[in-house]
């Protein structure tokens, strides 16, 4: 427990220095507008120009709207902030680096022409989905074969198997790792296979863990022949805002040829080994074959990025030959592309969808364009549903997500809230030949401010099995109806639209 208390005095720490400077800017600002009248307005035009790019950008319209407030509402001290917590860092020297690796590790995956016209024959309506991955840079495999786990003590059981067996390399990449149960008996599997003569990689987010690791995690692993990093770290620089930008990718891969992905981190809820939140609902899948060289080479990506340190991805290819059934589309986003491919990705499965798309998240907090998206596909006749927690983990939030039920119901998207426990699972599936799982919530953060990953599935027989086990979880959630919900009190939906205003920012 005591590593936990020094990560909330960092927390502490970082959020008192925030504040003073928020306090020196406001003093700053007064000054300005008392003493430098001239410099206080010639401020507020430039403020006024920013608007003018900043509704230019595409960073969502919502996202847009918050800072525009803020920027109308508090001349000179909002476009401050906007400059040093608002802005996406698509210009800095870290982000232009990072693009740069990110387009050499694209170099080592290519494009598969003879399977992208293989799916595009089998399944002509999802052509363009595979060629817009694939422009992106992400081609799509076969020869790959996928087994689902509709909770993540499962996925974990194999996963520790799998790394037992290990005899080239294991790298694991989480947004939070936990130094619980589950993390105690990976820990001794790794340290055993670095004798082994196994190398080893572990990347995590400085942010995530900031409680969950103790200070001596670093070295302590290195000291045992562990690689490790933690991505971004929170006090490097000051005035970063350190809600943003976050890897939030989860990523497993086994000497090539084995991967993890999905959404459950490497900690002792998303295996049920002891209740927060109640019962734990997570999902992930395990590939093995071709597929899993993308999800190394999109670890390799952000640990170079991190380490600054030349790799040689080619020598941890994949050695083994598979011969799978389906088409899988392994992809990331970053926030300094500013491409958003996780939100487009959604769009796509939800705007080609015939039959249904059904969708479970922990947030559904989404922009305009995303709820006409949705409401288009079910006025026009696809079965849309979307399964979100009951039990939350953030008040505010389950408020935005409250506050997105109406226009969806009225449109009739079906919505339902899982009542046993917390609803963490990250997919979307439609017409039974296609899905998406990943690490990517259906929220701001992961549409455009964090790292993340997901995969994309086309005509593998993985399909059904999520389909029936979204099917039995909805029959443990509560349906939410328009009128019931038209008749919750007048202060939760004045609370809704507020935090929704602000959705984008929390």
């Amino acid at each position: 427990m005591r590593h936990k208390y020094r990560g909330l005095i960092r927390i502490v720490t970082v959020g008192l220095i925030s504040i003073a400077q928020l306090v020196m800017l406001a003093v700053f600002v007064i000054l300005l507008r008392q003493n430098y009248i001239y410099l206080y307005f010639a401020l507020e035009l430039i403020g006024l120009i920013e608007v003018l790019f900043l509704a230019n950008k595409n960073q969502g319209s919502a996202y847009t709207i918050a800072w525009v407030i803020i920027i109308l509402i508090l001349p000179v001290f909002g476009i401050v902030l906007y400059l040093i917590w608002g802005r996406t860092p698509t210009h800095s020297r870290k982000s232009k680096r990072t693009r740069e690796i990110v387009s050499r590790g694209f170099s080592y995956l290519g494009k598969n022409g003879k399977v992208r016209e293989d799916i595009e024959k089998s399944f002509p309506e999802r052509k363009r989905i595979v060629r817009y991955l694939e422009e992106e840079g992400f081609p799509v495999y076969e020869n790959t074969v996928c087994r689902y786990y509709p909770l993540g003590e499962f996925k974990f059981r194999d996963m520790i198997r799998d790394m037992k067996q290990a005899k080239r390399f294991i790298f694991i990449e989480y947004f939070i790792i936990d130094d619980g149960i589950l993390w105690s008996t990976i820990y001794e599997v790794i340290k055993e296979k670095v004798r082994e003569g196994v190398e080893v990689r572990v990347l995590y987010d400085d942010l995530g863990s900031i409680v969950t690791v103790p200070n001596h995690f670093v070295k302590q692993l290195e000291n045992d022949g562990i690689k490790v990093t933690a991505f971004n770290p929170v006090h490097k620089y000051i005035s970063r805002f350190y809600l943003n930008f976050r890897n939030h990718q989860k990523i497993v891969v086994i000497d090539g040829n084995i991967g993890y992905t999905g959404g459950a981190n490497l900690a002792d809820e998303y295996a049920n080994l002891y209740e927060k939140h109640g019962h734990w609902k997570d999902t992930a899948i395990r590939l093995e074959g071709e597929a899993v060289w993308s999800l190394t080479v999109t670890f390799l990506q952000l640990w170079q990025s991190e380490n600054l340190v030349e790799e040689d991805y080619s020598k941890y290819r994949p050695t083994t030959g598979i011969k799978g059934d389906g088409y899988y589309q392994p992809f990331s986003d970053s926030p300094v592309s500013g491409k958003n491919i996780a939100e487009i990705m959604y769009r796509q499965v939800i705007s080609s969808a015939r039959k249904y798309v059904y969708i479970t998240t922990p947030y559904l907090v989404i922009d305009d364009t995303m709820i006409n998206e949705l409401c288009l596909a079910a006025l026009t006749g696809t079965d849309v549903r979307i399964i979100t927690p009951k039990v939350y983990d953030k008040w505010y939030v389950y408020m935005v997500t409250c506050s997105n039920y109406r226009r969806l119901l009225e449109a009739g998207v079906r919505i339902f809230e899982y009542t046993p426990g917390y609803m963490h699972a990250k997919m979307i599936i439609s017409d039974d030949d296609n899905a998406i799982i990943g690490s990517i919530n259906m929220d701001y953060r992961s549409f455009y401010l964090h790292f993340e990953n997901g995969v994309w599935i086309c005509g593998s027989p993985v399909i059904q099995d999520i389909k029936e086990d979204i099917l039995r979880t909805m029959a443990q959630c509560e349906e939410i109806k328009l009128e019931k919900w038209n008749e919750r009190p007048w202060y939760k939906k004045v609370g809704e639209l507020f935090f929704r205003i602000f959705a984008p920012l929390l």
